[in-house]
């Protein structure tokens, strides 16, 4: 029989059901980088052991094994809808994630420190999937729409990346206000 919990005292600090975390990992004496997961439920045992049902985060890293990842941001991370079961004696501590859509501006690091996540990643057929996808289930569609929404209300509106139209004007703009600039004070 177990027992379910909303949250969980560990070490002085309380984890509650949606919280984002590092869990530590030692794999044959190797230290490695934190696992990422988030916490959907905390369970008691009966012989007393904490137990926490995960869903996981994956890092480039551990999806692109032997390819290049210059290409990745170092805070990106993939969702996933991938869950287990694990130990709660492993978790580090909480950690901020950004559920940004791809066509919106991924915010700056000083500001607003974190990890980012724009995309899916479906383990049993080792695809990513864009946040925006249309062909989710309806549940989990609805899970990455709330990740969104909270992100969006701790980050505010976040712009829209600008389009190479966009880009291409602004270069224009920059050069007309120099030539500005240059003949004004030739005057």
């Amino acid at each position: 029989m177990r027992s379910h919990y909303n949250a969980l005292d560990f070490y002085g600090h309380t984890y509650k059901i949606k919280d984002t975390v590092l869990l530590a990992h030692d794999s044959h004496g190797q230290m490695n980088k934190p696992w990422i997961v988030i916490i959907k439920d905390i369970t008691g045992m009966k012989n007393g052991n904490i137990m926490i049902y995960v869903q996981w985060f994956y890092r480039p890293s551990e999806i692109f094994i032997g390819k290049n990842m210059e290409s990745f941001d170092i805070r990106e991370l993939f969702y996933s809808f991938h869950k287990d079961e694990v130990h709660a004696e492993t978790i580090m501590h909480k950690c901020i994630i950004h559920f940004i859509t791809e066509k919106s501006q991924i915010p700056l690091r000083k500001k607003y420190p974190g990890f980012i996540v724009q995309k899916v990643y479906n383990p049993n057929t080792k695809r990513l999937i864009k946040l925006t996808n249309k062909d989710f289930l309806p549940d989990m569609k609805s899970e990455i729409e709330e990740f969104v929404l909270k992100t969006t209300s701790h980050l505010g509106i976040i712009p829209a990346i600008k389009s190479e139209d966009d880009v291409d004007e602004m270069e224009v703009d920059q050069r007309r206000c120099h030539i500005l600039y240059f003949l004004v004070v030739l005057v």
